[in-house]
């Protein structure tokens, strides 16, 4: 087992000299611009009580505030604190100088995941436009590889990723936005969903609902059983947009009711029992004002500031990192790596 500390990543001679290990499975799972500051303290009593970013403030209290911080986080993530928290690693609570940063200027999605995926900063990548990602990513790289060719999948609600993982050159899997789902003997479930983006959803925006995702995604793995999974969910980011702080809570606590749902369900699966880490972070952080908390960007003071969580097998119970310490989201591809390799 591996206890991730200060460093993140191991050098390149011990990543040449250190096979994949194709038995390890690898889930890595974002909630685009989810900040720290909801995930370690929950709730935000500034901003429950702004009637423009939360009209039914009543129903959100009751949900999800509680003086005590430690109980308000559990009541927005469940899974994340009663699970993740016992049995797992989390990094980014500024309040005790454990700090996680991208390294990018630019704190947009493209830019954030792209780094994360990359393990570098390009910085022509400045917008959250639609061109082609020329730097090749962590997918790629391990589907590439004899341990995982044809085990790995992308399941997203954002429809710019098959940009950023660039889909033309990539030979896995990528399911973006309302896309159906492409299989040559499609599940009932699957039949479903096609049916509904297709013939009932009738206003497609850039991201559909992150529940289509997960059901896309959890079809697949039971069916397909890959053994490296990207899972991108995007309500909270689109909440956040919106200036909405009740959407952008049930948001995060939906997705982890999700995360915690595909947990449970690969635990029972002898394929990854035993054998699956899960990597949950985000691609950059938000305002950290209640004025500016729905923005983020080059010029929004608190965007760069992010977080990430593991659980599983190769990593060492330690719970809420409470030391000074810096890690760079570029460094997280690296750490994929050692997650996957012989032990």
């Amino acid at each position: 087992m591996v206890l991730i500390t200060l460093s993140v990543s191991v050098s390149n001679t011990q990543r040449s000299m250190t096979p994949l290990d194709p038995q390890n499975k690898l889930f890595i799972i974002t909630l685009d611009g989810f900040r720290w500051q909801e995930l370690f303290n929950g709730a935000d009593s500034a901003l429950l009580n702004d009637k423009e970013a939360t009209p039914l403030n009543s129903t959100i209290k009751a949900l999800y505030w509680d003086r005590d911080p430690i109980e308000r986080r559990k009541k927005l993530m469940p899974f994340t604190w009663n699970v993740i928290a016992r049995d797992g690693q989390l990094y980014g609570n500024r309040k005790f100088q454990n700090k996680v940063n991208v390294s990018n200027p630019y704190a947009l999605s493209y830019p954030g995941y792209s780094e994360l995926l990359t393990g570098s900063v390009d910085l022509t990548i400045n917008s959250n436009s639609k061109t082609k990602n020329t730097n090749s990513n962590i997918l790629e790289l391990l589907n590439a590889s004899p341990a995982y060719k044809g085990k790995v999948a992308a399941f997203t609600s954002w429809d710019v990723f098959p940009y950023i993982l660039n889909e033309q050159k990539s030979s896995f899997v990528i399911n973006s936005g309302f896309e159906n789902v492409k299989t040559k003997e499609p599940s009932i479930a699957q039949k479903l969903l096609n049916t509904l983006q297709s013939d009932v959803i009738a206003e497609k925006t850039a991201t559909r609902y992150d529940e289509l995702t997960y059901i896309a995604s959890k079809e697949y793995i039971q069916n397909n059983k890959p053994s490296v999974v990207f899972l991108s969910f995007s309500g909270t980011d689109n909440a956040g947009h919106e200036n909405r702080y009740d959407q952008y809570l049930e948001q995060a606590n939906n997705a982890d009711r999700m995360i915690g749902e595909l947990w449970r369900m690969v635990q029972s699966m002898p394929e990854y029992a035993g054998k699956t880490t899960f990597m949950i972070t985000t691609d950059h952080g938000r305002g950290n004002l209640p004025s500016n908390w729905g923005r983020h960007g080059l010029f929004v003071p608190g965007s760069g500031q992010t977080w990430f969580a593991l659980l599983g097998h190769n990593v060492v119970p330690s719970g809420e990192m409470k030391i000074e310490n810096q890690v760079y989201q570029k460094s997280l591809k690296d750490l994929m790596t050692q997650l996957l390799t012989k032990k």
